[in-house]
Parts: C-alpha cells; structure tokens; sequence
C-alpha cells in the first residue's frame, strides 16, 4: 500500500498529476521536498529519476520532455537549488517544452526574515516560465479548492497553445509524516478546443440544465439564435440578470425564485444537473448563492479559455465563442422542457404573492420597470439598485447594463453618461446616494444631452450596509457613522427636497429636477421622467427612509417563507411541479 504524505497540498498535487497521466519526475535531494519525493516513489505510477545537480536537473528535463514529448516535473528544496533550474527553463521556455518546476520551501511569512534556506520566488524573470503560483499548507475546504483550481491552471499551461515551462511553489510545514494511504478525490478541470469538437463531451437532451449568463455586451443576432435553438431542444433555463446582454425570448430573471429557494425544502426539484456559464462576473448574489448550493458540475464557454471557477465544481472549459459552443449542442428536435416551466410557473406564483411594498427602491423598480421605453439604455448602479431592479423584468427591448466588472461605486453615472453618447435612445442610471455623490463630477460633462435620465434613490446612507442580512444591521445605529457614511451631503436643514445638494448642483448645470418624497408624489410626475419630449437632461430624486429600504427588501426576499413549509410543498406539488419531483417532495415531508 503506498504511503502518502499527510500535507494535503502535497497529495492535491500529486492526485492531479496522476489525473494528468503526467509520470516523469526527476528528484533532487533536499529536506523541504521529502513530502513530495518520498510519496511519488512509493508509487508505481511515477517514474521517478535522480539528479544531484538542479542545473543539469533542467536540461534533463528539456531533454526528457522533447524526446518523448510528454510532461516532466522537477522537485527541489529551498536555498538556491530553485535559482540553479533557471538556464534549463530559459531553455524550455523558448522551445515551449512542458517542464513544470515544484519547488518545495518553508512558510512564505520567513522570507526577508532572515530565515535560512529562505528565497522570495514571488517574482520570477518573464522568460522563466508561463505561469507560477504558490500552493500553502491547507487550512480549510475554500483553500483546498482554491488550490485544486491553481494546480489544474498550472498543469493544463503545460500543453496549452503550444505548451511550456510552469513554476510552483510546494509549501511544507516541516512535518513529514506519511500516514495516508489513498490521495484524495479532484477534478480534472478539461479545456476543449473548436478544433477537437468531436471529442467534446455528450449532452442529453433530459438533462436539467441552467444556462447562468454573466456580464455580456448585447447579444448578437447570431448568439440570440444560437441560445434559442439550443434552449428549445434541450430541458433548459436561462438565468439572466440586468448585465446579461440577452433580453430574448428564453431570458429568465432568477433573482427573485432564487432567493426564495435558498433554505427551502422543495429546492432540490430545482437544482441542476449542470450549469452552462457564460460571460463574466453577475451582481445577482440570489442566483449565485443558489447555484452554489447545488454542487453541479459546471461547464464554462469563453473565448479566452481560462479555468474561472465560482462554484468550485468546474469540469469542462470550451475556449470558443458562445454561438459555437450553443450551435454545437443544438438538438434535432424540440422538447417539452418540465424543468423550465418549473421555473417560470415558480416565478409567476411568487410574484401573484408579491405584498405591498413601502416606498423605496424596490417599489419605485416595481412601478418604473414597465414603463421604461422600448429601446432605452439602463445602467442600474451595483448592490442596492442593482439588486433591487434585477427582480423585476423590463421589455425585452430594453438594452441594460452595469458596472460587475471592478464593482465599484465609483462610475455607474459616467458609464451611463459615455453609453448616452453614442446613441439618440433614452439613457437611464437608477443610483444611490453615496455612488451618486461619489461621482458627481460626471454630470458637468458639457456634452451631455436630454436623452440622459438619472434616478436618484436617497436614503442619506449606504443602504447596504443596513440591510437585515448585512452586519451593519446587526450594529445598528453605531454603524451610520462609518460603516454605511450616514449624513454626508446634506444641508443643515436635513434631506428635504427644498434644501437638497443634488437640485442644486443639477440646476447650476441645466438638468431639469424632479422629486418625491412618497408614493403619491412619486405617481404624480413618473410619467414625466421617462418621456421622450424633454428638451434637457432629468435629475429625479427619491427621498426614502431607511426602515421602508430595509423592510420592502425582507418582504421581497420572503415571499414564499409566510406558508408554512407542509403547505408550501403541497401547494407547489399540485400547482407547479411536474410528476416526476411530487414523490421526491412527499418523502421530504413526511
């Protein structure tokens, strides 16, 4: 039985490897490499080759790998035994030869310490290598994914466009214990190709999958059609969300279903059996924290082809464009999807439940949303209006986007504003307080036109560090100082509309202004707001308190929690669910 050892890092990487089929090893002698060098020669798997000299080590390496065209790691100790690999990987670097150098080193926090045998590798020359990374002893499960996906990212830049060296770093802790017997289980992260298509993997048609799309520009005519052809022969669900960039036919908003699934005894009927990713980052935390949840293999498509784990279930990257990949998997025929009509039928119940909410943001979503027109730019800004406008759905007409990339406060009016430029259609930007003011500057900007409308929602706060779910609510009134940055920009009158900072900087620069501070004000001009005939740019502030912000998001975010759980499962058995889950969910409740 071979005898591995206990440092979890180092069993990750040697699992991997084995995964890999990669089985050269050519060993130098050292203390900080035992835990690796002693549990590959105990196992048959590797072929294991000794070389004093690191420099000679290298140009092994280069020799070995270019012979017989297959992968070969180094392993060494600390001190300069890691500096001697450098001619050799100079070497493999410009003849993009797969040589992957494991370095095995001390805690990281001895460098510049004055420890012995302590180098900082931290920056490498440009030339030595195409990716290197550090792998420290494991304190938790998030490490050990973490560190599962670096690995997989180095040994896949082995091959990957041509190939080449790779640099990792092996943390040990300087206990070298050999007590495990079997390597833990991982996953081999795939990359495939347009050019291999025919090996990608099988998709069937009866699968539950959820199509999850992240920031995207706007849907080209070709991917709009490619997702529609797929989602129509297959037991699909697109979750999309303000950033998507697709407002078809299929497009699902998820952030209202998915919040209500969280801790609900009927979610497993709505789990995937895979989640298809594609695009960037999304600001609906509902949908991502619901698909965490499910513990899916996940299938990501972009062009760039690098491994971007979220869920820590990633299996197969496809280094294509989203039309190929969808147009790739396309059915013959169209198929009555039970796992989608659960969904939409879920939503449509939810929002029939849907209570009435105080005056707010999410209420002012509510009424606006609808009555957006056909066509406008929408440039929520991050977190609370984001959030708040991503459970409502708008025309499919709309063209919306948001600043998920950096996810900073700091430019969700001059985005729209640049966005504004290029086109003559209606350009609306829903902010809070602190982003409004955070770049007010933008509103300056000589060249803007009357197609801009910014909404402004101000509760003199950071609302979203006073949410129920946020700890700033748990501190309660402590946390207005700093924490949530309480009472900036106001008069010493208070946020009235007759004293307000925002009305006066817009006015000195010809915004036209508009406010309310209830339902009834707010009705009363609405229509204003959005019409198409004004002759200058619209500033529409809405003055809400803190308690109405916080409590229309408990209500919103708990819909389906005023059912008792025995009667949520009966009703969403006999109203929504489709045979096959009713038993599953009968045994849940008994």
């Amino acid at each position: 039985m071979a005898k591995y050892s206990d440092a979890r890092n180092v069993q990750l990487v040697i699992a991997l490897l084995k995964k890999y089929g990669i089985r050269n090893v050519i060993a130098s002698p050292g203390t900080t490499n035992v835990p690796f060098v002693y549990s590959v020669q105990n196992d048959s798997f590797f072929r294991v080759r000794s070389a004093f000299d690191e420099r000679s080590a290298a140009y092994m390496a280069c020799g070995l790998a270019g012979e017989s065209g297959e992968p070969v790691v180094l392993s060494c100790t600390g001190a300069t035994a890691s500096r001697d690999y450098m001619p050799g990987l100079t070497e493999a670097f410009y003849r993009k030869l797969p040589v992957l150098a494991l370095t095995s080193m001390h805690f990281t926090e001895d460098i510049g310490n004055l420890s012995t045998q302590i180098l900082d590798r931290s920056v490498i020359p440009n030339d030595i290598v195409r990716y290197h990374t550090s792998l420290e002893m494991i304190e938790n499960e998030r490490m050990a994914k973490d560190e599962e996906l670096r690995i997989n990212i180095a040994l896949s830049e082995l091959t990957r466009d041509g190939g080449g060296p790779v640099a990792v770093q092996l943390i040990t802790d300087g206990n070298y214990t050999f007590g495990t017997s079997s390597l833990p289980e991982v996953q081999k992260i795939n990359r495939f190709l347009p050019e291999g298509v025919d090996e990608w993997p099988k998709l069937s048609s009866k699968s539950k999958i959820a199509v999850l799309l992240g920031a995207h520009r706007t849907f080209s005519a070709a991917e709009s059609e490619a997702l529609e052809h797929f989602v129509e022969t297959h037991n699909a669900v697109v979750f999309s969300d303000v950033s998507s960039g697709y407002r078809g036919k299929f497009s699902f908003g998820s952030a209202l279903s998915c919040i209500q699934l969280q801790d609900n005894p009927a979610r497993s009927a709505f789990n995937p059996d895979l989640v298809i990713h594609l695009g960037e980052m999304t600001g609906d935390y509902n949908t991502m924290g619901f698909l965490t949840g499910t513990h899916c293999p996940v299938w990501r498509v972009s062009p760039d082809g690098e491994f971007r784990q979220h869920f820590a279930k990633l299996e197969n990257v496809f280094q294509c464009t989203i039309d190929f990949f969808l147009s790739h998997y396309i059915g013959d025929e169209s198929v009555e999807s039970e796992y989608r009509s659960l969904w939409c039928k879920y939503d449509a119940q939810l929002r029939k439940n849907m209570p009435e909410f105080p005056f707010s943001n999410i209420w002012i979503a509510q009424q606006l949303s609808p009555m957006i027109p056909d066509e406008s730019v929408v440039h929520p800004a991050i977190l609370s209006s984001l959030s708040s406008w991503d459970y409502f759905p708008m025309s499919k007409n709309i063209h919306s986007s948001a600043n998920v990339g950096g996810f900073g406060i700091d430019g969700c009016m001059s985005t729209l504003i640049g966005a504004s430029f290029a086109t003559n259609k209606l350009c609306f930007c829903i902010t809070g307080d602190l982003a409004f003011f955070y770049d007010m500057n933008s509103l300056g900007c000589r060249e803007i036109g009357p197609n801009v409308r910014i909404l402004l929602i101000n509760n003199n706060l950071g609302m979203t560090f006073k949410l129920s779910n946020h700890v700033g609510s748990q501190i309660g009134r402590p946390a207005d100082s700093f924490i949530a940055a309480a009472g900036h920009n106001i008069s010493a009158n208070g946020i009235d509309k007759k004293h307000s900072s925002a009305r006066a900087w817009a006015e000195s620069l010809g915004f036209e202004y508009l406010c309310a501070s209830s339902k009834d004000e707010f009705n009363a001009i609405k229509e204003r707001f959005v019409s198409q005939d004004a002759k200058r740019p619209i500033l529409f502030e809405c003055f809400t308190r803190e308690e109405d912000e916080r409590n229309a998001r408990d209500f919103i975010d708990s819909i389906d929690d005023r059912v008792d759980s025995k009667t949520r499962i009966k009703k969403i058995a006999k109203t929504i669910l489709p045979k096959t889950v009713i038993d599953s969910l009968k045994a849940i409740r008994h």
